[in-house]
């Protein structure tokens, strides 16, 4: 059985150092959010013969793995994990596989997997350039929103500091009340976790974040960090609704200040929330990076 140990902010260096080898978008290899979320899934870790073994607790679901990261030998490490999960009395299922990761299975494993595909963890994969620019007929309702906030408001974009960030949190809390009755009261209760685990622990995570100043308050925020050497991934965006283009605008200025070395932008998934889908495809992902479960053929 592998020894597993709960993530703590101590241990950023040790998962770090394997996410930054990794070649692999999707944001499910980023500290911060195993870190900021690890609350609702009970995220452990494992490190063995240069293998990082991440398990969780899915909700409303059985215990499953990452696929294991590092240069040990993947076959060995698969196994290890499907012997896990067998000592432990759980059946062996991998989360967040994208066909990449998958193929890697079949290579050293061939046939001895199912593979389903799951539409709500698609992750929408941008070109930085198309987010900053907004150029061509897709982007003109974007351009329209932007010019009218320019027009609108007296406005600044800040990086998120210490300074701000009672401001940013003062934010969330308007955001919250704002959406009582978008988001249901527990998946509220359990973003503002994480929010405030987040923002605790801001510099240590090495989050990189601004901030709209619009009439003199902060109405409007977005951090993240990079993913890959190509790919900086966006964890969170929040705007007051009744700021004329500001979740436009946040967009925009988050990739031309944050992102414009990143050929690529991730903004994550949509969760099987319709209004967020339309609004992510609204931007045209140049990737919709599909995300499925591996489980063992019977």
């Amino acid at each position: 059985m592998l020894y597993f140990s709960p993530v703590t902010i101590e241990d950023k260096n040790t998962l770090q150092s394997f996410f930054d080898k990794s070649a692999f978008r999707n944001c499910d290899f980023s500290f911060s959010n195993i870190f900021s979320w690890r609350h609702l899934y009970n995220t452990t870790f494992a490190v063995e013969n240069n293998c990082l073994y991440i398990r969780f607790q899915m909700v409303e679901d059985s215990p499953g793995y990452l696929f294991p990261l590092g240069n040990g030998d993947l076959k060995e490490a698969l196994k290890r994990i499907m012997q896990d999960a067998y000592k432990r009395g759980d059946d062996f299922r991998l989360y967040a596989i994208t066909q990449e990761m998958f193929d890697l299975i079949e290579d050293v494993m061939p046939g001895q997997f199912l593979y389903e595909k799951e539409r709500n963890w698609y992750e929408y994969i941008y070109s930085s350039k198309d987010l900053i620019s907004l150029v061509g007929k897709k982007y003109q309702s974007k351009r329209n929103h932007i010019n009218k906030f320019k027009r609108t408001y007296e406005w600044e974009y800040l990086p998120i500091t210490k300074a701000i960030i009672p401001d940013c949190l003062t934010l969330y809390e308007r955001w919250c009340k704002e959406n009582n009755g978008r988001n249901s009261e527990q998946s509220l209760k359990e973003e503002r976790i994480a929010t405030e685990k987040v923002f605790n622990y801001y510099e240590r995570l090495g989050l990189t974040g601004g901030a709209l100043q619009i009439n003199g308050e902060i109405l409007a925020y977005s951090y993240g960090q990079p993913l890959t050497k190509d790919t900086f991934g966006i964890h969170a965006e929040k705007c007051v609704y009744d700021i004329d283009g500001g979740f436009a605008m946040i967009n925009q200025q988050f990739a031309e200040h944050n992102c414009i070395n990143y050929p690529y932008i991730n903004r994550e998934e949509d969760i099987g929330i319709e209004s967020l889908r339309q609004a992510k495809m609204s931007y045209h992902p140049a990737i919709l990076l599909e995300k499925g479960i591996v489980q063992i053929k019977k």
